[in-house]
């Protein structure tokens, strides 16, 4: 049985330290916004659009009291919740133009010193420019991202410049993609990994910057007992927090008058919700059975290792392929304006919006991961049946992050009609329930308290 736990730990270490994309489902911006574009709850006047630094320095006090209630809570509720450092507590300084309030405000929050954080919208596919020139990439993302202008959507907007509430919550849910949870481990090579206290990066390659986000962004809450036993270092995951902590943040912004950050924080938080609904963050090796997993590495231990990097190759492009297929096809809708293509119909479909009870901060664990993670080996097998083996079937074929190149929606074409519109089918479903977990974090939000 030792061998065996042992065996179930290496295989999960390995699957999740290839340098893969840590961010699920790509584009959420384009997901987000047909998700909210009906919901009654957004049809208000435009917001202002309002600096980080305003907000801090107009809220000090009242976020000193909302982030001390807050650790506290995730101290007593969340499972594996690493305590925050109490140095790092935010305080509010009564000093007029604190230059260092935003800073401190970060620190507190545990994100990433060096996020953007500017006041911008993104615009959608096909979208007129009217002159508008948009920001250079690093303004920002902290990753190292090329585009040209033609393909850059992201426009600046000014302090007090009226915007509407969905062009800030759908460029929001985009957000946390773009740095906010990088190097924030200990072995990260990051000074404030160091200070952070989440300790060493549980999965993943801690030397690749963007792989330093997936235990920020990935939730493994329903593998077999056996795997979750062994493979403590699974459970370390923080998706929990940070909804949690945005929701908390986007209440209070709307409490105290401060909507354009009400409706950023609800992006952020419903982010990493949508996250969750990815079957591939979900569950850590989606095909392979748990006696599968633990056979492939008893051969591993016994020097024969070609059966597990195959395994994770496989998983890995079917990843990859997903996430293309999805993006190009949801980016085609928009660009036809085709407002009865499935996808984006799945997206916002609110008949179901009722079979839940309302979203709380046990619902990302026990209803949206839960609903992905028994999705996810049927999804394998729709993959696999639908692409040609040389991308989801072909071990010595690793796509890598060259597969940005590659248009899995043409690809799809050679397969039989049958199997193209069962992957749509299962793709809707996915994205008819990213659309319900979408709409119950913002009336989640927006509730009475």
């Amino acid at each position: 049985m030792r061998r065996w736990r042992a065996s179930a730990i290496v295989l999960a270490a390995c699957a999740l330290a290839c340098p893969l994309q840590a961010w699920s489902w790509s584009g959420h911006a384009l997901c987000t916004r047909p998700a909210l574009a009906g919901m009654p709850e957004l049809a208000r006047p435009p917001v202002r659009a309002e600096s980080l630094e305003h907000f801090v320095h107009a809220e000090a006090p009242g976020l000193a009291v909302l982030l001390r209630d807050h650790e506290a809570w995730a101290r007593a509720n969340i499972p594996n919740y690493p305590a925050r450092p109490d140095t790092l507590a935010f305080k509010a300084q009564p000093v007029a133009g604190d230059a260092a309030a935003v800073p401190r405000f970060l620190q507190a929050l545990r994100m990433n010193g060096q996020s953007r954080l500017r006041l911008f919208v993104q615009r959608m596919p096909g979208a007129k420019r009217d002159g508008q020139v948009p920001l250079p990439l690093a303004e920002v993302t902290t990753l190292d991202r090329r585009s040209s202008d033609a393909d850059n959507p992201f426009i600046p907007i000014a302090e007090g410049e009226a915007v509407e509430a969905l062009d800030v919550v759908a460029t929001a849910s985009a957000e946390p993609d773009y740095g906010l949870d990088i190097g924030l481990f200990a072995d990260n090579g990051t000074e404030q990994g160091q200070r952070y206290g989440f300790g060493k990066q549980p999965f993943g390659s801690p030397s690749v910057d963007y792989s330093s986000q997936a235990p920020f962004h990935m939730g493994f809450f329903h593998e077999a007992a056996i795997v979750d036993a062994a493979a403590g270092f699974l459970k370390r995951t923080h998706t929990e927090s940070r909804i949690a902590q945005y929701t908390a943040l986007a209440r209070h912004a709307f409490a105290t008058g401060h909507d354009y950050w009400g409706w950023r924080f609800t992006g952020w938080a419903a982010h990493y919700v949508q996250d969750l609904t990815q079957p591939y963050h979900a569950r850590v090796l989606p095909g392979l059975s748990t006696l599968r997993m633990l056979w492939i590495n008893t051969l591993d231990l016994a020097g024969f290792h070609g059966a597990k990097a195959d395994a994770i190759t496989l998983v890995t492009n079917r990843h990859i392929v997903l996430e293309n297929y999805q993006l190009r096809r949801i980016t085609a809708a928009h660009l036809r304006g085709d407002p009865a293509d499935p996808l984006l119909v799945a997206l916002r479909d609110g008949t179901s919006d009722g079979e839940r009870s309302a979203f709380t901060p046990a619902s990302a664990r026990h209803v949206v991961s839960d609903e992905a993670a028994d999705s996810a080996d049927a999804l394998d097998a729709r993959l696999e049946a639908t692409f040609p083996a040389r991308y989801v079937a072909d071990a010595t074929q690793p796509l890598g992050n060259d597969a940005d190149r590659l248009d899995m929606s043409q690809i799809a074409q050679a397969a039989p009609a049958a199997e193209r519109e069962a992957l749509d089918r299962d793709l809707a479903r996915l994205l008819a329930r990213y659309g319900r977990h979408t709409r119950a974090v913002v009336r989640a939000v927006l509730a009475p308290r």
